[in-house]
Parts: C-alpha cells; sequence; structure tokens
C-alpha cells in the first residue's frame, strides 16, 4: 500500500512499524465541592512545577545532543510553563467552574489549538503543537501515568503516530529509530525541525495513517517525495534498499565535492546560496559551502519572541548572528512578510483573502513602528557583516520609494542617537506579483537587486492555490506564462545592470535549473540539502546547451510540451548528473 504526505526530511528510511498510541488518553470531567477547589489549585501548581524541572532536564539533553542552536524549541515550552496569563486561566476555569485540573488544561488548551488551527501561515499554525505537548506533560503528571519509553523499542524502527510531539521527537535515539511518520503536522512544525536537525526521514500530514498501519509490520519512508509504502514487495524493498545505499554513497561524495566551484563545462560560474527560515538552520549553510545566505525569511522570528513581535533587542541579535555565520558573501534578509492578522492590529478586521490583503510591505508600511523597528535592527547588526534587505510583495514602485524613504530616516536616527550600524545598505525587490514583472524595469531602476520569488509568482500568474489539493495539479512553474515572465524580468534587470536571484523551489529542481541558466540566471538560492545535486549538475553542463534548450521552451504553448521536451533533452545535457542518485528524486 502506498500513501503521501508531506517529505519534512529527506531521505529514504526501512524498517519495523512501531504504532505510538494517543497520548492524551481519555480524560474525565470531576465536579468539585467549594472545600476541595484550593487543594486543587494547589495541586496543579505542584504539577506545573514538575513540569518546569522536567523540561529542564530535557533541554539540558537537547542542548547536549544537537547543541544551543536548537535548545530554543523546548525553552518554548518553558516560557509557556511560566507565563502568568497561560497558567491564571487555568486556575481561573478551575475556580469558576468548580472542575479537575486535567479537565481545565485540555479546556484552556482546547480553545487556544482552535485559534492557530485558523491560522493561515504554516509555519505560525504548527506552533499548535508546542501547546499540545505542554498540555500533554501537565495532565501526564496530573494522572500519574507513565510515558512510554520510545527507546526501549527494538532497532530499525520507524514510528507511526497520530502526532508526535516536539519533546518526544527530541529524545528519540536515531541509533534505534530510523525515522517517523505521523497523521498531523507540516514543514514547519517544531517536531519537522528537529527530524532534520537529526537527519532523521520523516513524512507528516499521511491521511489515516494509524488505522491502516500495524505495529510489526514492514514500511518503507522517503521523506524527500513524501511517500510512505506499507508491507512492500520482494521488488519494491530491493529498490527502495538500493536507493537507501546510494544516499549513503552519495552523502560521503556531497563531502568530498564541498569546496568544488559551480561551474560550466564551458567555464561560467554559478552562485549557489542557501534559503534559511530559522537562524538555527545556518548549519547546513556551512555544511554545503553555500556562498552566503541568498534568503532569509524573517517573519519566522515572530512565533519565536515572547511577547507578540520581536523586540529590537531579539531582532538585532538575531540577524547579528547571521551577519557573523554568512560570512563575506553576506545575507539578505527578507523584511517580515506577515499579514495583519498575525499582528493582532487595534481595529483590524478578518480578511476572505488575506494572500491579497493586507500583509508583507503592505502591512510594513501601514503600520510603521513595526518595520522602523525591524529595520532599525538590519542596520545595526549590518556592522558586522554584509546584510542586504529584500521588500516582499512589491506591487508598484511608491512602496518602494517610500520604503526607501523610511529606511534613510531610521538612518538618520541612529546617526543623531550615536548608535553603531552600517549605511547604504543595499535595499531589493522581491518579484512575486504580476504588477512587479510588469513594471520590472521601473522598479529596477529603483532597486539595489531583484529577487526571483517564483513559488508565489507561479501561483498568481496561474491563479491556482498550490495548497488546493483540487486545483494543485495545475501550479507548474514550467508553464510557459511562467517562463516567458522570469525571461522578461531577468532582461529587465540585465539591461539595468543589477544583480538578481532565483530564490523560489525552481532553483532546487535540476530540469528547471536548466532553463534559469539558460535565461542567464546564475545566481540561485535554495534549501542548504539541494547545493550539492545542483551543483554536479551545473559542473556537468554546457551553458550555451542550456541557452538553445530554454530558447526552444520558452516558445512552446502548454506545460505539457515544455516538460516532454525538457525531459527529452535532459539525458543529453546532463548525462555525468544522471548517474547521480539524485536524479529521481530532484528531476522526475
Amino acid at each position: 500500500m502506498r500513501l503521501e504526505g508531506i517529505g519534512v526530511c529527506q531521505g529514504v528510511a526501512i524498517g519495523t512499524a512501531f504504532l505510538v498510541d494517543d497520548p492524551f488518553g481519555r480524560i474525565v470531567r470531576v465536579f468539585l465541592p467549594a472545600e476541595q477547589i484550593d487543594v486543587e489549585v494547589t495541586r496543579f501548581r505542584e504539577a506545573l512545577h514538575l513540569a518546569q524541572q522536567q523540561v529542564l532536564e530535557a533541554t539540558e539533553r537537547f542542548r547536549a545532543a544537537l547543541g544551543s542552536e536548537r535548545a530554543y524549541i523546548l525553552e518554548t515550552h518553558l516560557l509557556m510553563l511560566r507565563d502568568s496569563t497561560f497558567t491564571r486561566q487555568i486556575e481561573d476555569f478551575i475556580r469558576e467552574n468548580h472542575a479537575n485540573a486535567e479537565w481545565a488544561i485540555r479546556d484552556v488548551t482546547g480553545h487556544m489549538l482552535d485559534i492557530y488551527r485558523q491560522i493561515n501561515d504554516d509555519y505560525l499554525r504548527e506552533r499548535g503543537s508546542d501547546i499540545a505537548d505542554v498540555s500533554h506533560r501537565l495532565i501526564k503528571i496530573l494522572s500519574g501515568t507513565k510515558t512510554r519509553d520510545l527507546n526501549e523499542m527494538a532497532e530499525n524502527a520507524i514510528i507511526i503516530a497520530d502526532d508526535l510531539l516536539p519533546s518526544v521527537a527530541a529524545d528519540l535515539d536515531p541509533k534505534r529509530v530510523l525515522g517517523f511518520v505521523t497523521n498531523a503536522g507540516g514543514w514547519a512544525s517544531h517536531t519537522s525541525i528537529i527530524a532534520r536537525s537529526q537527519s532523521l526521514p520523516a513524512v507528516v500530514g499521511v491521511r489515516d495513517l494509524t488505522k491502516r498501519v500495524r505495529s510489526g509490520e514492514t514500511i518503507i519512508i522517503d521523506g524527500t517525495t513524501g511517500t510512505v509504502i506499507l508491507r512492500p514487495s520482494p521488488e519494491t524493498y530491493r529498490f527502495y534498499s538500493e536507493q537507501r545505499e546510494r544516499q549513503l554513497q552519495q552523502l560521503v561524495h556531497d563531502m568530498e565535492e564541498r569546496e568544488l566551484p559551480a561551474i560550466t563545462l564551458d567555464g561560467r560560474e554559478v552562485t549557489l546560496r542557501a534559503n534559511i527560515e530559522l537562524i538555527e538552520e545556518i548549519e547546513g549553510f556551512n555544511r554545503y559551502n553555500a556562498a552566503g545566505v541568498g534568503l532569509y525569511r524573517s517573519e519566522f522570528l515572530y512565533s519565536q519572541a515572547v511577547n507578540g513581535l520581536p523586540s529590537e533587542e531579539e531582532q538585532y541579535e538575531a540577524y547579528k548572528f547571521l551577519a557573523e555565520m554568512s560570512g563575506s558573501d553576506g545575507a539578505v534578509v527578507r523584511t517580515f512578510d506577515l499579514g495583519g492578522d498575525k499582528l493582532h492590529l487595534d481595529g483590524f478586521k478578518p480578511e476572505r483573502n488575506p494572500a491579497l490583503g493586507l500583509r508583507a510591505i503592505r502591512l510594513s508600511l501601514n503600520v510603521q513602528h513595526v518595520f522602523r523597528t525591524q529595520i532599525r535592527a538590519i542596520l545595526r547588526a549590518a556592522s558586522h557583516g554584509t546584510l542586504k534587505i529584500l521588500l516582499p510583495f512589491v506591487s508598484n514602485l511608491d512602496e518602494v520609494r517610500e520604503a526607501k524613504n523610511i529606511i534613510a530616516e531610521v538612518e538618520k536616527e541612529l546617526r543623531s542617537q550615536r548608535i553603531k550600524h552600517e549605511e547604504d545598505v543595499e535595499i531589493g525587490v522581491m518579484v512575486e506579483v504580476p504588477a512587479a514583472v510588469i513594471l520590472a524595469e521601473p522598479l529596477a531602476r529603483e532597486a539595489d537587486f531583484f529577487s526571483l520569488g517564483t513559488n508565489d509568482l507561479t501561483q498568481s500568474l496561474l491563479a491556482v492555490d498550490r495548497g488546493n489539493e483540487n486545483v494543485n495539479s495545475l501550479f507548474d512553474p514550467m508553464h510557459p506564462a511562467v517562463l516567458r515572465a522570469i525571461r522578461f524580468v531577468a532582461d529587465a534587470a540585465h539591461r539595468m545592470q543589477i544583480p538578481i536571484n532565483v530564490c523560489g523551489e525552481m532553483a532546487s529542481n535540476p530540469a528547471e535549473v536548466i532553463i534559469l541558466l539558460g535565461l542567464d540566471l546564475l545566481d540561485l538560492s535554495m534549501t542548504p540539502s539541494a547545493i550539492p545535486a545542483i551543483k554536479r549538475l551545473i559542473r556537468s553542463i554546457r551553458l550555451e546547451d542550456a541557452r538553445t534548450l530554454a530558447d526552444q521552451a520558452i516558445n512552446l504553448t502548454t506545460p505539457a510540451e515544455v516538460h516532454r521536451y525538457v525531459n527529452s533533452r535532459f539525458a543529453d545535457l546532463g548525462a555525468q548528473f544522471l548517474a547521480s542518485a539524485h536524479f529521481t528524486k530532484l528531476a522526475g
């Protein structure tokens, strides 16, 4: 049986299914007489204290195993347990409803989880798993139930669960656990981040998974494609075993090739940068020898802030670390790409279509104190290295000009306050909406550089919500309209002599990379782990051949024609690359 989900950590794992029971169990409501209320509140506070001690111990274990950069995941749980607003809500529920502590915790956290489920942003929505984790820990302590030690299982286990809490994932022993699969979860959940930290193949969001798997069965997971195979045939087992062996060999080759330049056979150098979402992911940038950070999605700082928006100091420390670690190639910081619903603005009304609403640069210019705080932090941090500012979701020149005026005013403030900072930081425009494509040349006169966001650009050009399973098959970056839009933007950047970088998923797909190279887009930014495969592709082709392919593909009229043509030419252009174990995963 083959199931599909979301691959959150690449790699193949083959092992024995280990089905984990629902961690929350069954909770019973108890009505307490008035004289027992204070006793119950005391009981809750004692559980709270013990939970804090457990999290502190778990954080130390996590820090020792994976480093301090990842410890913030469990530190978030500690902050929640120490949050007086959170604990007061539970105590008030106990007093007002004469309820037992377990029921009060479930009710309060249940309402919080309902709110998180309605958030559009994937990363912020996934923060609900931390609330669930804290709730589970408290209820477990109060009920006296013993946690099942997942590391006592036999070796070569693959964990199957409805959901896997971050604290549980953090304690997994990679020597025994080869990977995990869950019904729930997404790419941005803390559990998924932990999986990537430990290079543990994982697939999440597999519908009805726990109803179809039994403990002890053989299971195969492919964390790159999001595929889960139950009870594989001998042929399938052999195929994935060979693929797993090739992957292990490829990891060795990746490290051996780490220092090799990304130069085509006809001598053209291509710059390969890293996209990162979390400051902690900078280690991947170093591991794969990326030429700096091509895109840092700063809005992820929002999810880690203690009190709503991150303060200037919190942002400054993050950007400073980014500047110091990204070396001479530097890093591009995209300003907050958030919607008004995330900032809990006074008077803000929920939007029917927030993707096209008050978000990104529009929100920054409407809520200028948030934008100014972020710019202050970036300019201060830029004195420790090379940072650039990227403005997202730009649709007209006035937005760019107003943003540049605000940045100039912030520079003036920092000068007058004698605060160390960097001036004349480069300001770029993210081209990701059709209006920006059409206005590419005027925008290029205002911008220091372009960053081509092919994910949102494809979505908006084709009017396809790639998260909608009814139409996501229509989402295709090799649609002729998308390719022509990309060429239009690239030509404008080249005419105006400003740098242009591609930071969407096209930059990590080999077949699409050949077209990008053929359009003279030689600065690509991608998930760090994709860099070795793309480097091998570049080293195996001629740029002139890529140009010929792109010229032909861009004049075709349907996506199917483009795919057929590119696939027919791929074998000729990348013979060396096709020998790589990555081809079937990345190019297919």
